[in-house]
């Protein structure tokens, strides 16, 4: 009987974590979505305040970029973080593409390509923890330019 048992929970077991992997990405995919349809239109300091963004972003990730943001002439964020651009054409958001997420430790971790100019593309590594019962955004690092601005 054990080894029935234990050969189920071995068929189970990848089946499990793909749908978890899935199921992040398709989570991190709509925030991009809102994100970058967002960018252009509310300033990083207000939109991470919305309850939108409580939603997929941590806690304490969002209150640590509240306190930066409120900084007087605050250098700490050379460009936005969670795309790590300046500004966004929203008619690059069709070229968004997110793999599906892969354990790393007690996270999931996802690769990210945004759509940017001269159909190039910029490749970021997002982070993500259980909070509250979903999967949030804690970390985001440009992977294309080895570059992490640290706010966790």
């Amino acid at each position: 009987m054990r080894y029935v048992l234990s050969l189920l929970l071995a068929l189970y077991l990848p089946f499990a974590s793909a749908n978890t992997g899935t199921d992040v990405q398709k989570e991190i995919t709509a925030f991009y979505t809102y994100y970058l349809n967002e960018f252009g239109k509310t300033p990083p300091d207000e939109l991470i305040k919305t309850k939108t963004m409580q939603q997929w972003a941590s806690k304490k990730l969002l209150a640590r970029m509240a306190v930066i943001y409120d900084m007087p002439e605050q250098e700490l964020l050379g460009s936005d973080y969670f795309t790590y651009c300046q500004d966004y054409d929203p008619a690059w958001i069709a070229r968004l593409n997110v793999s599906p997420a892969k354990p790393d430790g007690d996270s999931m971790k996802l690769d990210v390509s945004l759509g940017i100019e001269n159909n190039k593309a910029k490749h970021l590594q997002v982070w993500t923890r259980k909070e509250e019962g979903k999967w949030k955004i804690w970390r985001v690092v440009d992977a294309g330019n080895h570059y992490e601005q640290k706010l966790y």
